[in-house]
């Protein structure tokens, strides 16, 4: 069955296209036209507007970030990577190492991915999603405590169930009460925390068997 969200967003695209046919310098035309493309999942045509885009506005920063992140969301890393190198050397913004951590971290380097992560909160502290990814990249590490920090921000910022969630996991292993942070989670999204409790039943059983605390 076809989307009619789906339906309205490949109309806009073919007005897009149709406009940039006219006339190809355009950069803000050019930007829409990629972001919407990587909307519809249409990756290989996004990476070769911005790249063809390129050739004619070699230096601009925005396209290059776009089509970093093209590459990132096609499994292109080391290409996405190279692009995100060359912005943050040219001091693009915290954009830049947000996508290089995500990048790092789809490539199992999570301690280097840690500290363009650490970059990005520093240059926007008020970020949900920086402190969020750092959160996660500290706690996947099992730095539980420095992970513990990272959501309580994200929930300073915005109260969400996977902050919740993950600072009950975080207090769970550091033998700290955890059980309001669990009810936080159910009620501000239960799809998210049902979804999620088998992770949690299945720590439960490891710390009880290894005489972790059940606060």
């Amino acid at each position: 069955m076809s989307n009619p969200q789906e339906g309205k967003k490949r109309a806009h695209i073919q007005k897009l296209v149709a406009r940039l046919n006219q006339n190809n310098r355009q950069l803000d035309v050019i930007l829409e036209l990629s972001a919407n493309l990587v909307d519809v999942g249409d990756l290989e045509q996004a990476e070769e507007l911005l790249a063809r885009s390129l050739t004619l506005f070699p230096d601009n920063q925005d396209l290059i970030y776009n089509l970093g992140n093209v590459y990132f969301l096609a499994d292109k890393y080391d290409r996405a990577n190279e692009l995100f190198d060359q912005l943050i050397n040219k001091n693009y913004g915290a954009e830049a190492y947000f996508m290089k951590a995500k990048s790092l971290d789809e490539q199992g380097q999570k301690s280097l991915a840690i500290a363009f992560a650490l970059t990005a909160v520093e240059k926007m502290p008020k970020d949900s999603a920086a402190n969020e990814l750092l959160a996660d990249l500290l706690m996947a590490n099992g730095n539980f405590e420095s992970a513990q920090q990272y959501y309580s921000k994200v929930n300073e910022i915005k109260p969400s169930a996977k902050a919740n969630f993950n600072l009950a996991i975080c207090a769970m292993n550091l033998e700290q009460p955890y059980q309001d942070y669990l009810k936080q989670s159910k009620s501000l999204d239960e799809h998210y925390y049902v979804e999620h409790e088998k992770k949690l039943a299945d720590l439960q059983k490891f710390l009880a068997k290894n005489g972790g605390s059940n606060d």
